[in-house]
């Protein structure tokens, strides 16, 4: 009993100590801590595949999607058409996609090389709906074209909302025609076949292309469409694996760091630096999301989120820090018998 106490003041009683907060805190970082430690190998692994620029070396055959890794073969070697498709630039917000076209063409000596026009069309899974050719784009090779590089756009889909889980997905189709002896005769499988090399290719910096898929023609075949497509072939573009990691990990670690902030400071830290958390919290974001995506992302929504419930702890503290200093009793709720 304190020397301070009165004879009739009744026994002080020890306040109960509480370990809920401290266990809570310690399950939370074991758990991050082995997050972490699982991800950090299949970050590095994302991190040096982008860094040293493995996948623009690797080239795909058109349409089969064969990866091409040793010197070229003697069927490729007797064609007289060599293509290279290179994926350059994707705009997310314009939802479209930069090819580079370029290549060469070896024509005998004694006959010029034949014009060839190409459309490169930006197809779809509904052929059993759509009327009109999608949007393409269209390449013409003049007989004189023996070395030639261009650019084109394409539409691609995707939802940059989603991101850094958002991917993008092209179906590439091809159709054209050729002109010999003064007649233009449709590009046909077979001619594709004995005259052309085709190839894929992913060149773009913030992205990685999962290996391409064939697409039977038939699938995507319109009984309106004027040409048969001699080749189809999906091209799908993911990020990295180590911005996913990051985006969750960081997400995670100001989401604990807020709550802990919100439970544990005093009520006058607290008032004080709400501001400087909240600022803490959305600045992740800069971290994260680069500066050329203008959509509303996953990550906006997150921390969004992180930060409403910080104000809404914000909220019960200063509630209940007023109904002690007012010295009224504690809102409870009886059940009706």
């Amino acid at each position: 009993m304190s020397d301070n106490a009165e004879p009739g003041d009744p026994p002080s009683r020890a306040r109960p100590q509480t370990h809920l907060w401290p266990r809570l805190g310690l399950l939370q970082a074991v758990v991050l801590l082995a997050a972490v430690v699982i991800a950090l190998p299949v970050a590095f692994r994302s991190m040096g595949i982008l860094l040293t620029g493995g996948q623009a070396r690797t080239l795909y055959d058109f349409p089969s999607g064969q990866p091409l890794t040793g010197p070229a073969s003697e069927e490729e070697t007797d064609a007289v058409n060599y293509f290279n498709i290179a994926a350059i630039d994707l705009d997310e917000a314009q939802g479209s996609i930069t090819f580079a076209i370029s290549g060469h063409r070896l024509c005998p000596d004694d006959a010029s090389c034949a014009t060839i026009n190409f459309s490169l069309i930006s197809l779809d899974d509904d052929a059993d709906v759509r009327r009109a050719l999608p949007p393409s784009a269209s390449l013409t090779l003049e007989p004189d074209d023996l070395i030639f590089s261009q650019t084109i756009q394409l539409p691609i889909r995707g939802q940059p909302s989603q991101y850094p889980f958002d991917d993008y997905l092209l179906w590439l189709g091809l159709t054209g025609t050729m002109v010999l002896d003064d007649e233009t005769l449709p590009l046909t499988v077979e001619m594709l076949e004995e005259r052309a090399v085709i190839t894929t290719q992913n060149q773009l910096r913030d992205y990685l292309m999962v290996p391409p898929v064939e697409i039977d023609p038939a699938q995507v075949a319109s009984m309106t469409d004027p040409q048969e497509f001699v080749g189809v072939q999906q091209l799908r573009f993911e990020r990295p694996a180590h911005q996913e990691i990051l985006a969750v990990l960081l997400i995670a670690l100001i989401a604990v760091s807020a709550i802990i902030a919100v439970a544990l400071r005093t009520m006058s830290d607290l008032l004080i630096g709400i501001g400087s958390l909240i600022l803490g919290i959305w600045g992740v974001r800069s971290v994260l999301v680069p500066s050329s995506l203008s959509v509303i992302s996953s990550i906006d929504l997150a921390l969004s989120v992180i930060i409403l419930f910080v104000l809404l702890g914000l909220s019960l503290r200063v509630a209940r820090h007023f109904q002690q200093q007012s010295e009224l009793p504690p809102v409870t709720l009886r059940r009706r018998r």
